[in-house]
């Protein structure tokens, strides 16, 4: 017998290979057999059992695994090649290795999990109870906060990273749909302060932008080549990294936001926002040719038209990638350049200068259509017998984390095709269900005629500097 779940049967059942009724605080069953029951395992003791559809895969189920291995797993991906790739959360296996069990770090890492398989496996209880543990682990963690008279740690730093991939997973379980962004600002504050655990400068303007109550001087337009999150990160002296182009996106997109809900902006401050997004869409169209090679998404296959099972299955191209953070990179500027585009279209009929409209609803398709060839990449299993049959297993949750802002985007810009919006609003609704993350079941559900913020850059920023975050953390020495 498969057991579809985290093992909670009590200690004789789970001996005899029986099935347990779980009634407590002792089991009916061994009640009625006149054995005697040995109680159930604690909450922080329960192990995780994959299951594996048999008819979708010839592989085995995989192991038991504890709620940490469940969680390096689902989420960290290693840099095989640190000239090329960040990874993601790469380096967080150093900081565990050692840990205490009952350390923050650690809790905060198997609450994802908890929360993850909770929603995979539409297990309630298990969301409850990851709920009333994150509660006494907020407790703990404001202690450890107030205790550290010299400044935070690293382990600090990355414990306020868990948390709020906590609050993204979980999706805002009751009455906390955007408790994340307290964890947001808090690593932001971490890593803007001047003894910031990492020396990036232009790094240190991109998380200010995302938390703009720390912000302590204008940021500086700057594109010199220094050090960034997003690039390739020991190559960075011969291309611009992105992160020197988002920074001046942020005030742009704050200012058009303001002019073009107010249908009494002067033609004079149209005009000055319309120049400076013209200057900023010059930088985005020379970035992806100062990319090196490996970061070019590879064509696969282009996929014919024909019934399919999978909920993201969509004739055309299908990209891979060097790894999801190149992926998650490329995503990332194509969705601030897509955004971009929107203000040039909105603003362009009110000043009279639609000429180049065209042109620019060519790039905006462009860009689209890269986005939803990389989908199959970050959400299927195996990418090869995807395209070769229609279908795969689920891939590892860390894929759909990744797509989830750049789908709200194209979800929700008005230049979209309606169908396209359609489709990737079921992609992320399926990220939710199977991918276990919950916050992409609240994303599904945003519409392009909602009353949303024209521009949401402010939403974005909040929920991807956590991503950043993540792409920061590298092994230690003696780990690699």
């Amino acid at each position: 017998m498969v057991n579809r779940g985290v093992s909670r049967a009590c200690e004789t059942c789970r001996k005899r290979r029986k099935k347990c009724d779980e009634t407590r605080p002792r089991c009916l069953r061994c009640t009625k057999a006149g054995r005697a029951c040995q109680g159930y395992r604690r909450y922080d003791e329960l192990y995780f059992r994959y299951y594996v559809d048999p008819a979708s895969s010839p592989t085995p189920p995989a192991a038991e695994k504890t709620p940490l291995e469940v969680f390096l797993d689902d989420y960290v991906v290693p840099s095989i090649d640190p000239t090329v790739s960040r990874g993601f959360l790469d380096g967080l296996p150093s900081f565990l290795h050692g840990a205490d069990a009952s350390s923050d770090l650690v809790m905060a890492a198997e609450l994802v999990a908890y929360t993850s398989m909770g929603h995979r496996l539409g297990r309630p209880d298990l969301l409850d109870q990851a709920a009333q543990k994150y509660v006494g682990l907020l407790h703990s963690f404001r202690i450890t906060l107030s205790s550290q008279i010299h400044g935070p740690t690293i382990e600090t730093l990355v414990t306020a990273i868990l948390l709020g991939l906590y609050e993204i997973v979980s999706g805002g379980i009751g009455s906390r749909p955007g408790q994340h962004v307290a964890h947001v600002h808090g690593v932001c504050a971490i890593l803007s302060l001047e003894n910031s655990p990492f020396d990036l400068f232009t790094s240190t303007q991109l998380f200010q932008v995302a938390n703009p109550l720390i912000l302590k001087q204008p940021l500086k337009p700057s594109l010199t080549l220094t050090p960034g999150v997003l690039c390739a990160p020991i190559s960075y002296n011969s291309v611009q990294n992105l992160d020197t182009v988002l920074i001046r996106c942020h005030p742009l997109f704050e200012r058009a936001n303001s002019q073009l809900a107010d249908p009494n902006s002067s033609s004079e401050t149209l005009q000055a926002t319309f120049a400076d997004a013209l200057t900023l869409e010059e930088a985005f169209s020379q970035w992806t040719p100062s990319q090196s090679e490996a970061w070019h998404p590879q064509l696969i296959c282009s996929l014919r038209a024909t019934k399919s099972n999978c909920p993201y299955y969509r004739p055309g191209p299908v990209h891979a990638y060097f790894d999801v953070y190149v992926a998650a990179v490329m995503n990332t500027y194509r969705k601030t350049y897509l955004m971009l585009l929107e203000v040039l279209i909105k603003i362009a009929p009110r000043l009279s200068q639609t000429d180049r409209t065209t042109k620019w609803m060519k790039q905006s398709h462009l860009l689209i259509d890269d986005i939803v060839a990389s989908i199959p990449y970050h959400l299927a299993r195996n990418l090869h017998e995807y395209t070769e049959t229609g279908q795969s297993a689920v891939g590892r949750p860390v894929g759909g984390l990744l797509l989830l802002h750049p789908l709200f985007v194209v979800s929700t810009c008005t230049i979209v095709p309606p169908p396209i919006q359609a489709y990737v609003r079921r992609c992320l609704a399926w990220i939710g269900k199977h991918m276990g993350i919950g916050q992409a079941t609240l994303l599904s559900e945003a519409r392009s005629d909602q009353p949303l913020p024209i521009i949401p850059f402010q939403q974005m920023a909040e929920g991807h500097v956590l991503i950043w975050a993540c792409m920061l953390l590298q092994p230690s020495p003696s780990q690699t």
